[in-house]
């Protein structure tokens, strides 16, 4: 039952592994360009701290046209393969049987239909287990230069292709496609559901699920530039920032129309005849409209996560794909056992 198994759906595997191959060509030569180009630019800082780009590497770097078109093409593969594998592996897995009617002829013979159903699926997942480990090592190798520039993981299309993520989409969607197949019998159909399932997925945990799994960090600091961005450790994911007035409530548009009016007359223009700004600052430095601003009960509020939660976050989202891939393939059994038989 194997060999007819591997048999079955051996181009499949091959075109995978040929596409896989075509990313890691991809992959390891940019990954090794990247990770040199930013050591060198670390030891010239060191070396040479006034050269002009050390002040924002994050804005000199990787800024090409060709270094832009290989970032995209990085996160739009890791995003991509998994969601194939659940277009073109699991989809077809048991709704082409039932398009050609093969799935009469093999209930027939020997193999009981548990064991050829087991199989199929354990081929199946598997091929998408190990697929999906290569995939992660690859790509969150290549990610260690813009992570170590930027600190980007926690940001949307960050978090979801490096890490455990590849893994849990590749076996999730994978069990998706077939689930779907089973339900259906109809290929396309599966395609459908499978490709809008993973759409939803990658918008809904993004925006309404990840920020609940750990209760966030809340920091309030004073009126005044920088004040809040210090106590906001570098690589946290920010949730909410705003300013809260004295009266408790969040402003969300702030101008002046919001102030209190002593601040407000703060804000007005003191023209010189050269038409220039006259700025007027205390002794201390600070700005005469954040310290009226302080004075009437106003500051700045943020919620984050802060960044050593990542692996928790990859270990509690992996875990939900995983759920949600034993669900597909209980009801996969319960489809194809207990509803055909």
């Amino acid at each position: 039952m194997n060999w007819f198994v591997f048999r079955q759906h051996r181009r499949q595997f091959l075109i995978f592994g040929i596409l896989l191959a075509l990313f890691a060509a991809l992959l390891i030569p940019t990954g090794m360009h990247f990770w040199n180009t930013y050591q060198n630019a670390i030891t010239t800082c060191i070396h040479n701290p006034n050269t002009p780009s050390c002040s924002d590497l994050d804005s000199n770097l990787f800024t090409s046209s060709a270094d832009g078109f290989v970032r995209i093409a990085a996160v739009l593969g890791t995003f991509g393969l998994p969601i194939l594998l659940g277009l073109f592996l699991g989809a077809p897995l048991i709704a082409r049987e039932y398009e050609a009617g093969t799935d009469q002829l093999a209930w027939t013979q020997s193999v009981s239909r548990r064991k050829w159903l087991s199989i199929k699926l354990l081929w199946a997942l598997g091929f998408a287990l190990l697929y999906g480990i290569i995939l992660a090592l690859l790509i969150t190798w290549w990610s260690r230069a813009l992570n170590s520039l930027t600190h980007y993981r926690f940001i949307q299309g960050h978090f979801e292709t490096q890490g455990l993520m590849p893994i849990a989409y590749s076996v999730f969607f994978t069990a998706l496609g077939f689930m779907t197949g089973a339900w259906f019998r109809k290929t396309l159909t599966g395609f459908a559901i499978t490709f809008g399932v993973f759409v939803l997925c990658t918008a809904s945990f993004a925006q309404w699920i990840r920020p609940h799994y750990m209760s966030p960090i809340t920091v309030t600091a004073a009126m005044g530039p920088g004040q809040i961005s210090d106590k906001i450790p570098t690589g946290a994911w920010i949730i909410k920032q705003g300013i809260v007035n004295g009266s408790g409530k969040t402003i969300d548009s702030f101008r002046p129309a919001n102030m209190p009016a002593e601040c407000r007359d703060l804000t007005l223009d003191i023209r010189v005849p050269d038409g220039s700004r006259v700025v007027k600052v205390k002794a201390s430095g600070v700005d005469p409209v954040d310290d009226c601003l302080n004075r009437h009960g106003y500051h700045q509020v943020a919620t984050y996560q802060p960044p050593y939660r990542y692996w928790d976050f990859q270990r509690i989202e992996t875990g939900i794909y995983l759920g949600m891939t034993a669900l597909a393939v209980g009801a996969t059994y319960w489809l194809v056992l207990r509803r055909d038989a």
